[in-house]
């Protein structure tokens, strides 16, 4: 699998580094025209610098690691418009949005899964500082990371790189959970900031059943997350995983 990255900043090289170091093959674009090798990329031939429509043109899979304004600037001018059914990682966060990209009860998973009707949208590794990827683990357990969307073969395909990483993917339900996530990261950016962690911080989320909780749902808020061929390749959840919010038996009936 070829995966592409939108975004060369320190997030985006920390992740290509990671990709690479697993043997995959890499696409990588910044913000400008430039495609010269910087030097941090320079020693992994797994990682290829290349224009913009060539990663979203090659990319079996594309990870959107830029800031938010420039992700939502590349699909208003239509250069992510070749989507083809294919899986996106938003792995942006707006926190540093223009005045008017999103509002009340809106948030930049919702609005770039709008403005990306042609990709399956997944909000994913927005809750991970460049500084984890490559040594994924804190006090020697593997940190957790939540991901939403929309399409469960999308999400399943998105564990999976994940799980390639050295992360705990844990599905999180649709697309509309996108604002948790996206508040989620900035709780972490804050106490980053207040304990100078530099940027080695994590959870680990405690589960009865971890594997299980790595399965996307097959519906949310009781209302289907996309056409019936999608939910056919997933089993309806176990029972144990449905009986309380985290896999408790219920309280007995007084």
């Amino acid at each position: 699998m070829i995966v592409g990255i939108l975004g060369r900043g320190r997030m985006g090289s920390a992740l290509a580094r990671a990709l690479a170091g697993q043997g995959q093959s890499v696409l990588i674009a910044g913000r400008t025209h430039a495609v010269r090798q910087p030097p941090v990329l320079a020693a992994y031939p797994e990682i290829h610098c290349v224009p913009t429509s060539t990663v979203v043109a090659g990319a079996d899979l594309l990870v959107l690691v830029l800031p938010f304004a420039a992700a939502v600037e590349l699909a208003l001018d239509g250069l992510l418009d070749d989507g083809r059914g294919r899986t996106v990682i938003d792995a942006t966060n707006p926190t540093t949005a223009p005045a008017g990209t999103t509002g009340r009860g809106r948030s930049g998973g919702r609005l770039l899964a709008e403005l990306l009707p042609r990709w399956r949208v997944v909000k994913a590794l927005n809750t991970v500082p460049a500084g984890m990827l490559g040594e994924p683990v804190l006090d020697g357990r593997p940190v957790t990371v939540p991901l939403a969307g929309d399409h469960p073969s999308a999400k399943i395909e998105s564990a999976g790189l994940l799980r390639g990483l050295g992360f705990v993917p844990v599905d999180v339900g649709g697309i509309d959970r996108a604002p948790a996530l996206e508040s989620l990261a900035e709780l972490l950016m804050a106490i980053d900031n207040q304990h100078a962690l530099r940027g080695r911080l994590g959870f680990c989320l405690a589960l009865p059943d971890p594997s299980a909780m790595a399965q996307p749902s097959t519906t949310w808020g009781g209302r289907a997350p996309g056409p019936a061929a999608e939910r056919q390749r997933l089993a309806p959840p176990a029972a144990e995983s449905i009986r309380s919010p985290l896999g408790r038996p219920p309280r007995p009936s007084r």
